[in-house]
């Protein structure tokens, strides 16, 4: 790395002033060095304890980038990774201060630098930083090692006792092998997944900014409240308090705005760490909107800390001004408006290092173009890159703790699970487009269903745990809504764990539905990419294990669901994608009728398969589409009519019924619109006909019924479409059924599943 890779402080120079070449522009920032590269590497957990140490030769140790997943280097393992990198530190002023910053590491590190321990660290999202200058060797070659731990859950643990955070990525239904198979912890997540750097600044170091966006959204006034921790270093030896002066300027990011004079404070400081509060005169701002309902302007807030006039350190962070309010009856209001909520679930991969600000940023475009207003960051905490997407593109945000099914009630656990709540609040609390934590996705407690599985289940298992937990993020976060856990009880699965595929047009129990779906399997062309050849069709226990490594559901998929096998593979995926389509579109619609009476928000698991896998996703982990991502787009239009039908299977004579509603969850109403349908037998048109309607803002109304008892048999389609006043088109529907001489009266339509 050249120095002139380094981006320099304004008023830094001199704390860094070898490192210059001639003539060098100084910008404002601390001064950071990245470390990241190729590191030597070794797999020890039966090695010596003394690797960290300088004298150590690693010259025959193979090489692992950093950073990465070890398992996408091609280290197919779990435990210890010890970790060695060589790199040349500046000459340093005397009053510098020097850290060595950590961005992530799954799951847990220890850090020396040149023979002397730094610091532990447990959690595999958490940026974390230790001093270094009191090890740091300037102007000379250093020694950076660290010990890596992703261990295995022990036999114990697994898997009801837990004691790893790691939620997906330790144990979930979309890992390599499953949740249920004894390879479902293979293809470990461990490693220096992101970043690693040595950061300088003068006589302090700043932490990340916190500020607590208070706003009026009815006024659009808000008074912010900035809070930094300071870690100032003592002068000259002494432990004499000092002033620092603090510049903070507020300004707008995404958007035009006049410039911001900088605010001036000045805070009295010890010597050691201090939490210094920073609050911000009213003033009046933009608010952060969700996409479909105004723009997501997002503003810029820096803070420069300076010392006897010398400027020392600098932070920023982006951020909106929004409200969030879940009302008694589980409505949602964003600004004061009430919001229905379209979601999905989404894991971005099972090995973060492989995502890139880009690839976050082209799925939120493909959640955007599916039409989700919110998106369930399932049981895991995903890279910064994500949150900053969905900030900039107005996508709501529900946010999960790394807490999936069962864990130790050990005190020592719920001790570091508090402190790994708290610390992704603090890291993820700037981003407006997050309004709701929730702690633990079915808990031992909530989930009765665990007594089939587990011999020793207790039913009062992890219930503690998580009241400690809500309560920890509630008092920390009181900006946000905060849901103790996603509960059983809005994870119907109707179609494919219990029940039919056809359950999802009964009327719902519970205002959110955080979880519905089935799996399908990808294209042809990455299914080939996923199994050999000879599994393609499987004929063997053995190659059905494969497609179980991969996720696949064999029960589910052909008892539970009822999809026929087909003849070819060609028609398998024809089938599960064909199932998975009409679910989604008809739990969709259902619920979205059912608006605020009492849905108030519905979440499709999965949005994207999380590795080379055939399950949930409607898109494939190369984000190609299954039939299922438009029926998903289908369902979720803003403004969407929709049928509702009882059967999908009728004998000539029985009486159909289709009733035709229009379902507008934008604050824009249409008067004057019309509603237009198409009805085709065999291709043939058999009857049409419009009704005017006036579409009310965010409304939902029964618009037409439709009944017929003299169709003849054949194969029926039912086009609907909605057009404004002026002819544009706002939405449109399809409904196929059938009218067959060999029905039976009443049959619920089932055969359809097939």
């Amino acid at each position: 790395m050249s120095y002139g890779a380094w981006v320099l402080a304004a008023g830094l120079s001199a704390v860094v002033a070898a490192a210059l070449p001639a003539g060098a522009a100084v910008a404002a920032g601390p001064a950071v060095l990245p470390l990241d590269g190729r590191w030597k590497a070794f797999q020890g957990d039966l090695a010596a304890a003394d690797l960290y140490a300088p004298a150590f030769d690693d010259a025959a140790w193979a090489e692992l980038r950093v950073p990465a997943n070890w398992y996408l280097e091609g280290w197919n393992v779990s435990g210890q990774v010890w970790y060695r990198h060589r790199f040349q530190a500046p000459l340093l002023a005397a009053d510098a201060v020097a850290s060595l910053e950590f961005a992530g590491v799954d799951y847990a590190a220890d850090v020396w630098l040149n023979g002397t321990w730094l610091g532990h660290h447990e959690g595999y999202f958490e940026p974390f930083s230790f001093a270094a200058e009191s090890a740091l060797k300037p102007g000379a070659e250093n020694l950076l090692a660290v010990r890596v731990d992703s261990p295995l859950e022990t036999p114990q643990a697994w898997s009801l006792r837990k004691r790893l955070i790691k939620g997906v990525f330790a144990h979930h239904d979309t890992r390599p092998g499953g949740a249920w198979s004894p390879r479902g912890q293979e293809a470990n997540t461990g490693g220096i997944w992101a970043s690693v750097a040595l950061r300088i600044s003068s006589r302090l170091r700043l932490g990340a900014l916190r500020v607590r966006p208070e706003v009026d959204a009815a006024t659009r006034i808000a008074a912010p409240v900035v809070e930094v921790g300071v870690d100032l270093a003592p002068k000259s030896g002494t432990k004499m308090a000092a002033e620092v002066s603090f510049a903070v300027v507020l300004a707008p990011q995404s958007f035009a705005g006049p410039a911001a004079a900088p605010l001036r404070f000045t805070r009295r400081l010890a010597p050691g760490h201090s939490e210094v509060v920073l609050a911000l005169p009213p003033r009046a701002v933009e608010l952060w909107w969700p996409w479909e309902q105004g723009e997501p302007r997002l503003y810029e807030v820096a803070v420069t800390a300076s010392v006897a006039g010398k400027a020392a350190d600098r932070a920023e962070t982006v951020l909106g001004f929004r409200t969030v309010v879940e009302e008694s009856g589980g409505a949602w209001r964003i600004n004061g408006r009430r919001t229905f909520l379209r979601g999905t679930n989404y894991i971005s991969t099972q090995w973060l290092s492989e995502m890139t600000a880009e690839r976050f940023a082209f799925d939120v475009g493909l959640m955007k173009g599916a039409n989700v207003n919110i998106v369930r960051v399932h049981a895991h905490v995903e890279p910064p890159a994500f949150y900053r997407a969905c900030d900039e593109a107005g996508l709501l945000v529900w946010q999960d703790f790394p807490l999936q099914w069962g864990y130790t009630d050990e005190p020592a656990f719920a001790a570091e699970a508090e402190r790994q709540a708290a610390a992704m609040v603090d890291l993820l609390f700037d981003h407006p487009s997050i309004i709701a934590w929730s702690l633990h996705n079915e808990p031992p407690w909530d989930a009765d269903w665990m007594q089939y599985r587990y011999p020793d289940y207790d039913s009062r298992q992890n219930r503690v745990l998580d009241e400690r937990l809500r309560a920890a993020v509630a008092l920390r976060d009181p900006s946000r809504v905060t849901h103790a856990v996603s509960s059983t009880r809005e994870h119907p699965w109707y179609g494919w764990y219990s029940g039919s595929w056809l359950d999802y047009a009964k009327p719902a129990k519970v205002p959110l539905i955080t979880e519905f779906g089935a799996q399908a399997l990808p294209g042809l062309p990455e299914l080939r990419r996923i199994l050999p050849e000879d599994e393609l069709w499987p004929q063997s226990e053995a190659a059905w294990a494969d497609w179980e490594y991969h996720n696949f559901q064999r029960k589910e998929t052909f008892e539970n669901a009822g999809v026929a096998r087909g003849t070819s593979i060609e028609e398998l995926i024809a089938n599960t994608q064909g199932y998975q389509a009409r679910l989604i579109k008809l739990a969709a619609e259902s619920y979205r009728r059912q608006r605020f009476a009492p849905v108030a928000g519905i979440f499709q698991f999965m949005f994207v398969e999380s590795w080379p896998s055939m399950s949930w996703g409607v898109l494939d982990v190369r984000r190609q589409p299954k039939a299922g991502y438009r029926a998903l787009r289908d369902g979720f239009q803003p403004v969407m009519p929709s049928v509702e039908w009882d059967r999908l299977l009728f004998a000539p004579g029985d009486e159909v019924t289709l009733k035709l509603w229009v379902v507008n969850d934008l604050q824009t109403p249409f008067p004057g619109a019309a509603l237009q349908w198409v009805l085709r037998r065999d291709g043939a048109a058999v009857e049409n006909g419009e009704v005017p309607v006036d579409v009310a803002a965010d409304s939902g109304l029964r618009v037409a019924t439709l009944r017929r008892s003299d169709l003849p048999a054949g194969h029926y389609e039912l086009a609907v479409r909605l057009a404004a006043r002026d002819g544009k088109p706002l939405g449109r529907s399809e409904h196929a059924f059938e009218v067959a001489a060999a029905a039976a009266a009443g049959n619920p339509g089932k055969s359809d599943a097939h």
